[in-house]
């Protein structure tokens, strides 16, 4: 038991220190949920409305089918996904900043240096985020149950929720014991998830109700079947998964040294290399690039692939004006639909995003540990070395972009034997690295004049812009609430000819002009 000593006063120190992250991902997920609740409600036949999106091929490829046949059913098949990705990503960054975030900090080695356990700090992040994760879920269930509808459906729904976050809490311990940097593991966390996309992409085209389903936290809930069968088993064996990943945290613990991880550092360049700051920041991150334009790459192609299968039957009536979604959908058709908004949600909103706001914020890490203050020290001016690392951060993000617009592509045109496919998805994935470019620009900005709370607000911006979108969805918010976002100049909802040049071009600019006040900033701070 001493390796636990201490437990409960980290515990208590993460709450107070997480009294603002903590309340966002604990009710936004209700926020999501009601609001599902209030757009089904609010339509003129909500029957008619369930029965269309049931036989919508674009909304079945990426949700599923509804089930149960109902109210219920319809409110879970948008909100339960939403609501688990929330909560699932919440409970990971709180594990994940408790425990390498604290080791890279130093604050990890000064608390071990009182009467702590070794797995004391793991511990208390772990429940922290599992008890968040329950909270949550179960807000979300009174929510439902407020509602009016059945107790037992709606305690099952808030569990599912709740296991998703309990496991992905223990995936993101298992992670932070493997990489030496939160950037990494956060990278890693985005990088499983879209993989659990994919597999609920192949759930859904064969059914909705596979094994494929077990893969994917989002689609847990036709595991469970809320409101319908109620199955409570498959949440015992979530809870015996989270366990598991945290049994083999400690195991892994035990592996490796204080602030170190199980996955050994790379070798830094020689001081001979230090005179091109440009080779070095590619030295660094080429094998993130590399591994994402492969990641993306057969996911591409998996995608492209099993387009043409998407049924071309027009879209229902009611569906078709629904919000700005529907008529947009109706333009595109089904099987384009599909392919534009993969090329959106992995190319720029949950992919690429996540992919420069990682490399950005990387800089501060080599800052923390000391690299930046000794190659400055070399004749590398901090204009060199900030902007070689920024400079790989485009290029990159482009190269990684064009990759899976030529895969996606070839994947779609030779499922379909039309190889216009091809120029026209690569097309959609290249109009995306504009608004990646912002993000990239943000990022530099908030790192040379904020360092401290860069992070945080990084994230914290990209949330926003992704919490716009999803409420936009749901038709909550209008298109001008959209056009506050650097998503919607490229949205998957404008056909690709249709796309403004001079909106790219403009942001492109914008992006220039956030580097250039970024690098400022970083040459007039000290560096900390």
């Amino acid at each position: 038991m001493k390796q636990f000593t201490g437990t409960g006063k980290l515990l208590r120190l993460y709450i107070r220190r997480d009294w603002l992250l903590l309340p966002i991902w604990l009710f936004l997920p209700v926020v999501l949920v009601s609001g599902q609740m209030t757009f089904v409600k609010a339509m003129p036949d909500w029957r008619l409305f369930i029965e269309e999106l049931s036989e919508s091929a674009i909304t079945s490829a990426w949700l599923g089918p509804i089930y149960p046949l109902s109210l219920e059913g319809a409110i879970l098949w948008r909100g339960m996904l939403q609501a688990a990705i929330v909560v699932l990503f919440g409970a990971a960054f709180t594990v994940i900043r408790h425990i390498r975030t604290e080791e890279m900090s130093g604050r990890s080695e000064l608390i071990l240096g009182k009467p702590v356990g070794r797995y004391a700090n793991v511990t208390a992040a772990v429940t922290l985020s599992c008890a968040g994760s329950l909270l949550a879920g179960l807000l979300c269930s009174a929510s439902l149950f407020s509602s009016g509808f059945a107790a037992g459906g709606s305690l099952i729904a808030g569990l599912t929720i709740a296991a998703a976050g309990c496991v992905f809490a223990g995936l993101g311990s298992v992670l932070a014991q493997f990489f030496g940097h939160s950037g990494q593991v956060r990278g890693a966390i985005f990088g499983v998830y879209g993989l659990m996309m994919l597999f609920m992409v192949l759930n859904n085209v064969n059914g909705g109700y596979s094994t494929w389903a077990w893969l994917n936290p989002g689609a847990w809930f036709r595991v469970t079947a809320p409101f319908a069968e109620n199955h409570i088993w498959p949440l015992f064996i979530f809870a015996g998964l989270a366990l598991i990943m945290l049994e083999l945290s400690y195991a892994l613990l035990n592996k490796r040294d204080m602030g170190a991880g199980i996955i050994a550092e790379r070798e830094r360049t020689k001081n001979a290399d230090i005179k091109s700051p440009i080779a070095l920041a590619w030295h660094s991150h080429k094998r993130a690039v590399v591994v994402w334009s492969a990641g993306l790459s057969f996911i591409g192609v998996f995608i492209g692939a099993i387009t043409p299968s998407i049924s071309m039957d027009t879209m229902g009536e009611m569906l078709a004006q629904l919000s700005g979604w529907g008529p947009a959908m109706m333009k595109l058709g089904n099987q384009e639909g599909f392919i534009a908004l993969s090329v959106y949600i992995l190319g720029l909103m949950g992919g690429l995003s996540v992919f420069v706001l990682t490399f950005v914020q990387s800089m501060r890490g080599e800052e923390n540990e000391g690299y930046t203050e000794i190659l400055l020290s070399k004749p590398v001016s901090r204009l060199k070395w900030m902007g070689s690392y920024l400079a790989v951060a485009f290029v990159g993000s482009a190269i990684i972009l064009l990759a899976f617009g030529i895969m996606s592509g070839l994947g779609w045109s030779i499922g379909s034997g039309n190889s216009e496919h091809l120029f026209r998805v690569t097309a959609m994935s290249i109009s995306k690295i504009p608004s990646v470019w912002i993000i990239i620009g943000i990022a530099a900005l908030l790192y040379g004049w904020l360092p401290r709370i860069a992070s945080f607000l990084g994230w914290l911006i990209w949330g926003v812009f992704v919490l716009i979108e999803m409420l936009w969805e749901a038709g909550i918010v209008g298109w001008s609430a959209m056009k506050w976002t650097p998503f919607s100049y490229a949205h998957y909802s404008i056909p690709i000819n249709e796309i403004s040049m001079i909106s790219l071009i403009v942001l492109v600019l914008i992006s220039g002009a956030f580097t250039a006040l970024g690098i400022i900033g970083f040459k007039r701070r000290n560096i900390i």
